[in-house]
């Protein structure tokens, strides 16, 4: 069964007598809802290690931060949305990375049914590998539909987590100076 044919079959089981959901308006919603599931979830399909292969060689091994980067994911557990902002700070070991770049790898990742404890990781580790960088930080603030639809219902609350690799792991002066910069 194909993604349309489901959503056909969900939204008359919804409404079964027909009394609510006006076929005129829902005629089209199907096809809507398979179109937006195959982009948002276009991640399964993209290779989030492409993206990082044309580095630019460099001296300088300073810090590099790019924060508040908005995103959205979908929770495999609900198949509903969460989103927020991911902040991510590297030190390179000479080569560093287009900022955009850094950007469509959080994309490859998001764009999956996704826990954001494993978007984290996930995003951290890539960053890690295909640079060689010495140190990776990511910092993920994101709220979550399914706990403000549905289950605790408190909107507004905020689940963060925090994925470290290299230098990061280990030195709690490193992580300090980087929770600070990274702070609004």
């Amino acid at each position: 069964m194909n993604i349309k044919l489901a959503f056909e079959k969900i939204l008359s089981e919804i409404d079964k007598d027909k009394k609510y959901i006006n076929e005129e308006v829902f005629e089209n919603t199907p096809s809507r809802m398979e179109k937006f599931y195959k982009d948002f979830f276009s991640g399964l399909k993209t290779d989030p290690y492409s993206f990082l292969k044309n580095y630019i060689p460099t001296e300088n091994n300073d810090l590099i931060i790019e924060k508040n980067i908005s995103f959205y994911s979908m929770c495999e557990h609900h198949l509903l949305p969460f989103f927020g902002k991911i902040s991510i700070a590297y030190a390179p070991n000479k080569k560093i990375i287009g900022f955009g770049e850094i950007i469509k790898v959080i994309e490859a990742f998001s764009k999956r049914p996704q826990l954001q404890e494993r978007l984290t990781e996930d995003i951290a580790e890539t960053i890690f590998k295909a640079l060689d960088c010495k140190g990776v930080y990511i910092l993920i603030e994101a709220e979550h539909l399914c706990m403000t639809m549905r289950g605790v219902k408190k909107p507004g609350s905020k689940i963060i987590t925090i994925g470290t690799r290299g230098i990061f792991e280990k030195d709690y002066n490193k992580r300090l100076e980087i929770s600070n910069l990274l702070k609004d």
